[in-house]
């Protein structure tokens, strides 16, 4: 019998076995698995997915999308070879309907890791599947709440929870022994230099593309484009996020959007602000309290006074202390 082999390896390393730790490892011990029990595997039907949750069932899941599209009209090989049932999912529904499509199409399904065979050709083996994709799941939020825990402590220790931050430097702390503790933000002074004037030309009167556009004259420092592949460069969207973001008054906020849903699909979605949490970081204060406080209150102003027809959409645009040397300016577009 030709026989197909599918491996995942979780985005979250903390609690698992060892075994569903590396990718390398399942196929090798499934290609030896299969071979004891005189089964032919064949490179075409090797399907995996490297640092992937068990709750994602789609696009982020390439090598699974493989497998179930491998079925269709007729599979080519009549075995499926994993660890664990975990490997396929730890969402129970999504799991028990990928597990019906693969049996439905004349695939048996077997896991190495304890040389059984899952079958749903009677009740007791679809209780069996209900129990087993429970204990996954129950397992899946357990690791995702030792990774909140995690986060929490690093927050409130004012430690950093995300990527880089213009401004700052990313400084990697060790303990005593050299293992890697944790990553602190230190002030960057040629960038911190940026930030200041641009709260200054903002204070000023100057709008975001104004600001945009005379810090790129300059060549002053500025934020790593985002693919690499884009030119770096000041946009007023940009100097909006500088404007907007507490930490160069000091306040570092954690906790504002949630990464997946209660079913453990990654979409990224705002908390509630009262879920955030706020530490005081005065050691990492770039920006003065009254510039800070100058600054807000324009950018409360500019909002109040935009004005917005019956259905909230812009009707136009308020001014920006500055006069225009066109006519139209602000009326036509």
């Amino acid at each position: 019998m030709l026989c197909a082999i599918y491996a995942r390896k979780s985005t979250e390393q903390s609690g698992i076995s060892d075994e569903a730790k590396s990718i390398a490892r399942q196929i090798e011990h499934a290609k030896a698995y299969a071979e004891k029990k005189g089964w032919t595997t064949d490179e075409r039907f090797i399907f995996s997915d490297d640092a992937v949750s068990g709750a994602e069932f789609g696009k982020r899941r390439p090598g699974f999308l493989r497998l179930i599209n491998a079925l269709k009209p007729k599979p080519e090989f009549q075995v499926l070879v994993m660890s664990e049932e975990s490997r396929l999912g730890r969402e129970q529904i999504q799991t028990a309907y990928a597990l019906q499509q693969i049996t439905d199409a004349g695939v048996r399904v077997w896991f190495y890791l304890t040389d059984q065979e899952r079958k749903l050709d009677t009740a007791m083996d679809k209780v069996m599947l209900s129990l087993t994709n429970f204990a996954a799941e129950m397992e899946r939020e357990r690791a995702q709440q030792r990774v909140f825990d995690a986060m929490v402590r690093k927050a409130k220790a004012g430690h950093v929870c995300g990527g880089s931050c213009f401004g700052y430097t990313n400084v990697v702390i060790t303990d005593a022994s050299g293992k890697r503790s944790h990553v602190e933000y230190q002030i960057n002074p040629a960038e911190a230099a940026v930030v200041q004037r641009i709260f200054e030309l903002y204070v000023a009167g100057h709008g975001f593309q104004t600001i945009a556009k005379l810090l790129n004259a300059e060549q002053a420092h500025c934020p790593r484009a985002r693919p690499l592949s884009k030119p770096a460069g000041w946009a007023a969207s940009s100097i909006r996020e500088v404007l907007l973001r507490p930490l160069y008054h000091g306040q570092q906020i954690w906790g504002r959007t949630k990464k997946r849903l209660p079913s453990g699909i990654k979409r990224p979605h705002k908390r509630a602000e009262q879920d955030w949490l706020v530490v005081d970081v005065p050691h990492l204060q770039i920006i003065d309290d009254a510039t800070w406080q100058e600054a807000q209150n324009r950018w409360n102003n500019v909002r109040a006074v935009y004005l917005r027809g019956t259905n909230g959409r812009l009707h136009g645009r308020p001014t920006n202390g500055h006069e225009s040397p066109y006519l139209l300016t602000g009326f036509t577009c």
